[in-house]
Formats: structure tokens, C-alpha cells, sequence
């Protein structure tokens, strides 16, 4: 019987590269650290946030296999997101996270022969979770980036009764209504990770009280303080602290895209230098980060 423990806020992790865009392994132990002593008890790696698409293989592997190293040191619960390239090397990573020490995997869908229906987006997910049957896996749902647009609540309902190892999603989407049915189905073993930072407060008040968000790794202990507002009832309190967090979020969009703004806010917040996005991406301007960072300071939100 596969486990599935992991809850609350888990940051989905940059992939640090040095500015000749080779990774920085060496950044890794620091950042690990970080997130432990700010609360964090899990981490994502290879998500959107961690560009792990647009990485071949073996990088992807080395850096499994050090956040395994570092993340353990600090008693993290390391998921991995799989998926974002052809099948056969998403089987290959999903067997090699299977005895590297990963606690659970998430994936994507096939990306370019999109799955047109709940079957064929369960058939892909359990390809998947047949390669790693001794872990916990879930589904990466995020239709702004992948379009696939299938039913989720139909979907979790299908791939709960399909796959003995499907233990929940990642929710990327802003409809709130869709994830509470999502979680109306979820069995106890399983999970809902929302994946919209500005709704924290309003998903938790739903009932969703985990999430994976890039912010998290900017700001982990705002994040946990509007879920425990929300926890104590207070509704005051979590609107003006998700208010907060949602105008830092602000403070970086006009700046360009998602990656590249948010790298360059992980390095003005926290000091951690996590480098240049990966090509194709471009970093922002050092123009765009003043203005960041002038941003964040009025907002006092900058220690």
C-alpha cells in the first residue's frame, strides 16, 4: 500500500544556473536550508518553476538526485514532476525517481499528442505511475500551459479507481469551484495542491489547505500565515495578509515572464542567487529589477 503524507505549502524549486547557464549544484545545500528553517517540510522539483522541460535527461537526474541529498539533510519530502518530455524519457525519470529516494512523483500530460478525453489522460497518468508503483504520483494540472482541458473532479474520480498509486493533483488553474469538487472526490489518502498563490486564502476557506506556489519560496512564512488565519477563523486577517502577498505577486508581473521575474525576486527577497532562466527563456533587465525591487520595498515586504 503506497502513502501518501505530504500537506501545507510545498515550494516547487528554481534549478539555479550560473550565469554561462550550466546548473549551480552548489547553490542547492543554502537553498535547501533555507526553506527548512522557514517552516517549509516539502519541496516540488521540476516543476514549471524549475524549468526541468527544457533540461535533458541527465540534468534532470543530477538534480534529483541532489535535492534528494541536500532536501533529506533537512527531513524534506522530495516530489518530482516528471513529466514535460517524450514519454519514454518521462518512463525512464519516473523509474529512476522510484530508487533514487524520491518520496513521490507528479506529472504532466503527453504535451504534443494532448490527451482528448478523461480516458486518455488516465491511460497516460497510470503509464506513468506503473513505472514507479512503489511511489505516490500525481497529476500536474495546469491547462494554461499544457491545454489540456479535461473534467478534473471526472478525471480524479476515474484515475482513483484505475491507479492503486494516484494520490491527487496539483490544481494550476484559477476555478476555484472546479478544485471543490476536485476535492469532494479525493479520498482521505489523497491530496489537492492549488497551484494560484493569489487564491490561498480563498481556496483554504474551501477546504484546500495545501498548495504549491512559487511565491513560497520568496515568502513561506506569509504563506503560512494566511492558511493559519484562515485556520483560526480569521477572515479579517486573511484577506489583508492574502492581500499582501497577492501585491508582491504584483509587484513582479509587469516585469515579463513567469520564470524570469520570479528568479530575479528570489535573489532581491531572500539573497539566494538562483541565476538566469534556461533557454529558450531570457532574463529580465537589470531596469526591470530596480523596479521590482522599488515595488517590494514600498510594500514592505523586504526585511
Amino acid at each position: 500500500m503506497v502513502k501518501f503524507n505530504a500537506r501545507g505549502l510545498m515550494p516547487p524549486v528554481f534549478t539555479p544556473l550560473n550565469d554561462d547557464l550550466t546548473v549551480n549544484y552548489a547553490a542547492i545545500p543554502p537553498y535547501a536550508k533555507f526553506l527548512a528553517q522557514n517552516g517549509i517540510k516539502s519541496v516540488l522539483v521540476g516543476g514549471t518553476t524549475g524549468e526541468h522541460m527544457s533540461l535533458n535527461v541527465s540534468e534532470r537526474k543530477k538534480l534529483i538526485d541532489k535535492w534528494v541529498e541536500d532536501g533529506k539533510t533537512h527531513g524534506l519530502h522530495i516530489m518530482v514532476q516528471v513529466g514535460g518530455a517524450p514519454l519514454a524519457d518521462v518512463l525512464d525519470l519516473a523509474k529512476y525517481c522510484s530508487k533514487a529516494g524520491v518520496d513521490s512523483l507528479l506529472t504532466l500530460p503527453e504535451l504534443y499528442f494532448k490527451p482528448q478525453s478523461v480516458l486518455e489522460l488516465v491511460s497516460y497518468v497510470e503509464l506513468v505511475a506503473k513505472a514507479a508503483s512503489n511511489l505516490p504520483v500525481l497529476y500536474y494540472h495546469i491547462p494554461s500551459m499544457s491545454k489540456v482541458e479535461v473534467n478534473m473532479p471526472v478525471f480524479v474520480k476515474e484515475a482513483s479507481n484505475k491507479i492503486s498509486n494516484f494520490k491527487g493533483i496539483k490544481f494550476t488553474s484559477n476555478d476555484l469551484s472546479e478544485a471543490a469538487q476536485v476535492l469532494r472526490v479525493l479520498k482521505d489518502d489523497q491530496e489537492i495542491f492549488l497551484g494560484a498563490d493569489t487564491l490561498l486564502a480563498p481556496a483554504a476557506l474551501l477546504g484546500i489547505k495545501s498548495a504549491i506556489g512559487t511565491t513560497f519560496n520568496l515568502f513561506p512564512t506569509l504563506a503560512q500565515d494566511i492558511l493559519d488565519a484562515v485556520e483560526k477563523a480569521d477572515v479579517v486577517q486573511a484577506k489583508a495578509l492574502q492581500e499582501k502577498l497577492s501585491l508582491a505577486v504584483e509587484a513582479h508581473t509587469p516585469e515579463g515572464a513567469w520564470v524570469p521575474i520570479m528568479k530575479a525576486g528570489m535573489e532581491i527577497v531572500t539573497g539566494i542567487k538562483v541565476g538566469p532562466p534556461v533557454l529558450p527563456q531570457k532574463p529580465i533587465s537589470e531596469e526591470a529589477k530596480a523596479r521590482i525591487e522599488t515595488r517590494l520595498r514600498a510594500l514592505k515586504v523586504l526585511k
